[in-house]
């Protein structure tokens, strides 16, 4: 059982030139923990694709061409409360003079959870994916040609995603879609879309070079075209995986 029930994705551009990391350093140290009041915001993660992120799309289409930054909430019930909730905070948080700074927006859109799997190399289970350590992630967004693409939804689950996540550097891959089922705040995306996040393990560029064959096989059908498909890594550095364990115990 998955207590995350939706993700809220925003999209922005990158910063301009001339930004010294002000917003990112008030986005993860002031902004993003606010969100933890409200009680069905359950999860927050935020990646950057700088240094050669770009170099290494596998697809970028109007209008996530210059996709940047990518902020993900996950979401529990009640979710479309939740949502309005969300809306609502920012509102206050900027009424209050807690909103220095606002970049362009790409999207924001509020989906329902799908799919999600773990690497059998990563002994984790599937619903715990996100709260584990990463380095980055592959950001899949895709939008269906003609209705709802059951066929292509099932041979993920069934084909796709096991062939996917048997590949190294990889830890899990959540998958969300569009629903009718809630009500979308004002200005967010409400078009049919599907958004899938690649946890990885390793570094975030080579695991999507090894990835590509297999990620451009969901093109191959007409069910979905891809709008992006990229690595972003995660803003938090840790050092989860020492390349001498032996000295770090002695420090212990």
């Amino acid at each position: 059982m998955n207590r995350v029930k939706a993700g809220i994705f925003s999209l922005t551009a990158p910063a301009p030139a001339d930004d010294d990391g002000s917003y990112l350093r008030w986005h993860l140290l002031d902004h993003m923990p606010e969100q933890y009041q409200l009680p069905g915001i359950v999860h927050g993660l935020r990646w950057i694709a700088d240094g050669d992120c770009a170099d290494h799309r596998l697809a970028a289409h109007e209008p996530l061409k210059q996709l940047g930054n990518a902020v993900h909430y996950h979401v529990s019930e009640p979710v479309e409360e939740t949502f309005d909730d969300f809306v609502a905070l920012g509102r206050a948080l900027r009424e209050n003079g807690r909103f220095p700074v606002t970049r362009p927006s790409l999207q924001v859109a509020g989906l329902r959870l799908l799919e999600w799997q773990s690497s059998p190399h990563a002994l984790i289970s599937a619903e715990v994916v996100p709260f584990r350590p990463h380095r980055g992630v592959l950001l899949i967004v895709e939008e269906p040609t003609d209705g709802r693409p059951n066929q292509w939804l099932q041979w993920l689950h069934a084909e796709h995603y096991p062939a996917l996540l048997a590949t190294p550097g990889t830890a899990g891959a959540w998958t969300f879609g569009s629903t009718p089922a809630w009500r979308a705040p004002k200005g967010w995306r409400t078009d049919p879309q599907y958004i899938t996040v690649v946890y990885l393990d390793d570094d975030p560029l080579a695991t999507t070079a090894a990835l590509a064959p297999l990620v451009e096989e969901r093109w191959r059908s007409v069910a979905v075209r891809p709008v992006f498909a990229g690595p972003l890594r995660t803003m938090i550095s840790w050092e989860a995986w020492p390349a001498n364990p032996l000295s770090n115990r002695d420090q212990l």
